[in-house]
Formats: structure tokens, sequence, C-alpha cells
């Protein structure tokens, strides 16, 4: 009785610490986010459309060797945050001096396709504007570049969410942000190359911001110290994790960046632009739920490392929906909303861009219930069978897409291939959360689909319908989200929370704010 006692009392302590941490993240995003939108605009109006577009699908081409280094990254932060949770500070030492060896030798080997490879699908097969060959190789190498320093990046940040310490995450995000804001003005007023120029200023602030963070880790954790030395048996257990995780990211991989090369093929670098313009929204938006998902995402680890399944479970239940809640409290206003919004970010909104912005937006709201499933998979380490069937699922996004642009299908039909097929991942996940981790499929219906769905349907419905006219449209936009947001809010008190929930909801809120009664 008294070890339950503690379970549960260690168990209301963590949800405290992940409602820190999950504070600590969205201070961090309200300033990246104004800052990181502003900068998209410059960038965009520096560039042009052609040579945004150029960023995005030689960058999108780097990307796609995440199928190769993903998986060692899942791994990695599995491994280390599993650690964490049983104690084991040699082991966690080990796993982070073994993390440094394999992503140093995965970056050389990863670069070295790039100069071989990646050069000649820029030259022979990139559907270029004319004498922009050269300013894309160079792209090439900064990418490259880029993309090594973010894989010696990785171990440190794995280390950080093991120790759930994300106020350096809240802290280096700012930094971060404010190096890629005077990167932006800097290529606003250069009278160079601004596509080169600004290729090679975001591989200095990458190198910058790994700088803060390597400095950050040896300060704070003592685990975080080199040992030159590999640990073989550590080596094996990763690998037969990697082995099937290379399945999985190579999927995700190969669906986003896959699709960014056909719709190159079909529609040229103006649809890449539009592609990259509407990612960048929702990237903002999504960073919302993320910083949840990263302050839960090591505690579900940890809880099933100890052996404390029925606390794993309830937080997964609960992650679930309170994931897919901010998703939609920020989605709602902001789909309904979505041409002025684009308008007042952009100025001059480029083609296709709104549709896929909409779309791009629906198939996060479905990925933010995916998410707390995945990393329940991943605590308990067997992958096989969910890693098999989702990259079956998200690479048969790649011929459905081709056949229908190739029949003549407008590009929007891209994005109902994603959605749908993001859907299905997300049962797939259901049904193997069930198989590995004892999830319920009764509980999950009722206390997550039927909540959400709920919720979804009724504020949805009143957010469509509402309608707000003066002689200002900034003014009816303000006014219409903060209706969406007040009537979302509500649905989700009245039907989207369990009673307890509810109750110790209103008790804060009562404490907190003095007018409420």
């Amino acid at each position: 009785m008294m070890e339950k006692e503690n379970n549960v009392g260690t168990y209301e302590n963590d949800r405290g610490r992940i409602a820190r941490n999950t504070v600590f993240l969205y201070f961090r995003q309200m300033l990246t986010m104004a800052v990181g939108l502003y900068t998209s605009r410059v960038i965009l109006n520096a560039l042009g459309v052609d040579d945004y577009g150029i960023y995005n699908v030689v960058g999108g081409f780097v990307s796609m060797f995440n199928v190769i280094s993903g998986a060692f990254s899942v791994a990695i932060t599995r491994f280390m945050a599993y650690a964490h949770g049983n104690g084991g500070t040699d082991r966690l030492r080990k796993c982070y001096s073994s993390a440094m060896i394999i992503q140093t030798a995965l970056g050389t080997f990863i670069c070295l396709l790039l100069a071989t490879v990646g050069i000649w699908y820029v030259v022979n097969i990139m559907v270029l504007p004319r004498g922009r060959t050269v300013a894309a190789l160079w792209v090439l190498l900064f990418s490259a570049v880029s993309f090594f320093i973010s894989l010696i990046s990785i171990p440190y940040n794995a280390m950080i969410i093991a120790h759930e310490h994300m106020q350096a995450f809240a802290y280096i995000g700012i930094a971060e942000a404010v190096l890629k804001l005077t990167v932006a003005i800097i290529v606003k007023y250069s009278p160079w190359d601004r596509l080169i120029l600004y290729s090679s200023l975001m591989v200095l602030s990458a190198v910058m911001v790994w700088m803060l963070y390597a400095a950050y880790c040896r300060k704070h954790f003592e685990e975080c110290h080199f040992l030159g030395e590999f640990d073989c048996s550590l080596f094996k257990e990763m690998m037969a994790f990697v082995s099937w995780a290379f399945l999985g990211n190579g999927a995700v991989v190969l669906k986003d960046q896959g699709i960014n090369m056909i719709m190159n093929l079909f529609g040229g670098t103006v649809v890449n632009a539009a592609r990259g313009i509407s990612q960048s929204i929702n990237n903002a938006v999504q960073s919302f739920t993320n910083n949840f998902i990263q302050a839960i995402q090591p505690q579900i680890t940890q809880l099933y490392a100890s052996d404390n399944r029925e606390s794993m479970l309830d937080l997964v239940y609960r992650s679930c929906r309170y994931a897919y809640y901010l998703m939609l409290i920020l989605c709602l206003p902001m789909i309904k909303n979505i041409e002025y919004v684009l308008q007042i970010w952009l100025g001059q909104v480029p083609e296709y861009v709104v549709e896929f912005a909409i779309f791009t937006l629906m198939a996060s709201l479905v990925n933010s219930i995916i998410n707390p499933l995945l990393y329940g998979v991943l605590a308990t380490g067997r992958i096989k069978v969910y890693e098999i069937v989702m990259s079956i699922t998200y690479t048969s996004s790649l011929p459905l897409s081709y056949l229908a642009l190739k029949a003549g299908y407008p590009m929007i039909s891209v994005y109902y291939i994603i959605l749908v097929l993001t859907a299905t991942v997300m049962f797939i996940l259901v049904w193997q959360s069930a198989c590995t981790y004892e999830l319920s499929y009764r509980k999950f219906a009722v206390n997550v689909f039927l909540r959400l769905g709920t919720v979804t349907l009724l504020s949805g419905g009143i957010t469509y319908l509402e309608s707000v006219h003066t002689a200002i449209r900034f003014i009816d936009f303000l006014t219409e989200s903060a209706i969406s947001v007040g009537v979302t809010g509500i649905m989700i008190l009245v039907f989207g929370l369990e009673k307890n929930e509810r109750k110790t909801l209103l008790a804060f809120m009562k404490r907190k704010i003095p007018f409420i009664n």
C-alpha cells in the first residue's frame, strides 16, 4: 500500500514538472513564433519566390538523409531517457560517448553521399530556373554542413530531454530566433547573391547554437563528458532498435521530401515555395503542441522503465487529448481566417498557399494524437510490427501522389492523400499500443476519440458559423478568433475533460483568478 502511495505521489510530482517544463517551452515559443513568422516574411521578400523555392527543395533533398540518421536520433533519445529512468549514471555517460562517436561517423558518411549523389541530382534531375544551378549547388554544400552540425547536436539535446531541463531549450531557442532574424536582415540589404549568402549565414547560426547547447550540457550534467570509449554492447542494443526505427523514419522522410520532389516535377519551384510557406505556418502553430509533447516524452519512457504501467497509460491518454486540444484552439481560427492571415504575413500570397496551409493544419491535428502514442511504443522498444506497417502506409503516398498528378488532378489532391494516410497511421498506432503496453481500446475510444470528436464538431461548427463585420478587418479577425478560442475552451471544459480534471482546473482558476467564485 505504501509503495502504491509513493508511486502516486511521484507521478503527481512528475505532472507538476511537466507543467513547469511546458510553461518554459511556451514562453520560448511565444517569442520565437513572432520572430520566426516575421523572419520568414523578410526572407521570402528578399529571396523571391524562385530562390525561396530552391532553398526549400534543396534543403528538402538534404533532409532526405534523415532516413539514415533519424533512426539513430530516436534511439539515442530513447536510450538516454531509459537510462535516466533507471538511475544509471554510468550507463547515461556511456550512452553520451557512444552517441557522439556514432553521430560523427554518420555525419561524415552522409556528407560524402551529398558530395556525390547530391551534386548529380541537382545538376541532372532538379527543375531549376535558368542560371541558378551554381547557386543551388552552394545551397547543397551549406545545407550539408548544417545537417552535420544538427547530427552532432542530438546527443546534447537528448541529454537535456532526459534530465528535463526544458529551460535550456527556452533560452537557447530565443537566442536562435534572434540569430535567424539577424541573418534575415543582413540578407535583405545585401548586394551579393542573397540565396548563397543566406545559406552560408544559416550555417554560422547553426554553429553558434550548437556551441550554446554544448556549453550548457557540459556545465550542468556530469555525464556529458566524452570518455573516448565505444560501448559495443550498447551499440548492439541500439542497432536492434535502429534496424526497425530506420524503416519508420525513412518512411516519414520519404513522404515529406519525396512528395516535395514529385510536386517540383509537376509544378516547379513555385509549388515548392507554396509548400514551404504552408509548412512554416504549420510549424509555428504545431510548435505549441510540440512543447507539451517534448515535456511529456521523457516521462512516458521513464514511467515504463520504472515499471509504473498504470501511470504511463494515464499519461498517454491525457497527453493525446491535451495535445489535440492545444492544436485545435490554434487551428480553428487560423483555418477560418487563413487568407487574411497570409495577407498580413506575406503581403502578396503566392498560388496554392491557402489550400496547402489548410490541409497541412488538418493533418497536424491528427499528428497531435499520434505523437504520445508513438512515444509509448518507443518506450517499450517493441517497434518491429509498427515500423513495417507504418512504413508501407507512408511510402504509398509517393506512387499515389505521382499517379494523381500524372492523371491531371490538381496539386491539392496530394494533400487529400496525405491526410487519409496520416489518419491510417493513427489507427495503426492505437492497435500497436494495445499490443505492446496494454492500451485499452474501450478507454481510448471513450476517453480520447469520443471526447475529441464532440469538442471538434461543436466548437468547429460554431467557429464556422460565427461572423463579425466592422469597418476594420483586423478587428473582425481578433473578435472572431477570441470567440473561437472562448467557445473551444468552454467545449473542452464541458465535454473534453474527465470529472476530476475539470474539478482540478476549476480549483486552479479560482485560486489564480480573483473574480471567479
